[in-house]
């Protein structure tokens, strides 16, 4: 990604998700319910949780307030080693107070080197707010590129899709079409799976090497 490009992405979504007070809620990283945050971790959790290594490095691309973590420690994947990363300073702050274990880092994914890999690379909603006037696909794809990159084992995401009833479609929300998403995937790896039934607009995929 160009630096142009990068650094309006960066103000972009800074700006959308300023906020006056940190609750430690679902409403400060604008998602529409605890429930729903928990049951698209279930599905990003997949992709590790048969892996029994000792300890597992796991990023989590556009990790807001850590709840990811929150949920990882609450099923006890105890074999996790847990980092945060997101461009939201007072949200790495809030993260880093709440947990002071975990290595939050306050950065995009694209200023991180791609010598530091980690085993496994989530992100859940990271691709759903629209950036005006922007190539959300080509966004996406960079950062799918990007993340691939950085993972030993593999990676995870989860995006609104359009195979949905018009209803849920928002006009801020960045929907995609998950056939195109998988063809452009399929560049990488054929070792994919597919979730499209656990709501009725939301999709995840997982990737491995």
């Amino acid at each position: 990604m160009d630096k142009g490009t990068h650094d309006k992405f960066k103000a972009f979504t800074v700006k959308f998700f300023e906020t006056n007070k940190i609750t430690d809620s679902y409403k400060d990283v604008q998602w529409g319910s605890t429930e729903s945050q928990n049951i698209r971790f279930q599905y990003l959790c997949k992709l590790f949780e048969e892996d029994q290594t000792k300890e597992i490095t796991l990023l989590d691309v556009g990790c807001g307030l850590g709840h990811l973590y929150d949920f990882i420690l609450e099923k006890n994947y105890d074999n996790i080693r847990y980092s945060g990363l997101d461009i939201q300073r007072d949200f790495i702050e809030f993260a880093k107070k709440k947990h002071p274990d975990g290595n939050f880092m306050n950065k995009s994914l694209f200023e991180l080197e791609t010598d530091q890999q980690y085993d496994y690379l989530v992100a859940s909603g990271t691709f759903s707010v629209t950036v005006p006037n922007e190539d959300m696909k080509k966004f996406l794809e960079e950062s799918v590129e990007k993340m691939f990159t950085l993972c030993n084992k593999g990676i995870a995401f989860n995006l609104l899709t359009t195979k949905m009833p018009s209803e849920y479609i928002g006009t801020t929300e960045t929907h995609f079409d998950p056939v195109e998403i998988l063809d452009m995937c399929f560049k990488l790896t054929n070792r994919i799976n597919v979730y499209h039934s656990y709501k009725p607009n939301d999709f995840t995929i997982l990737m491995y090497k």
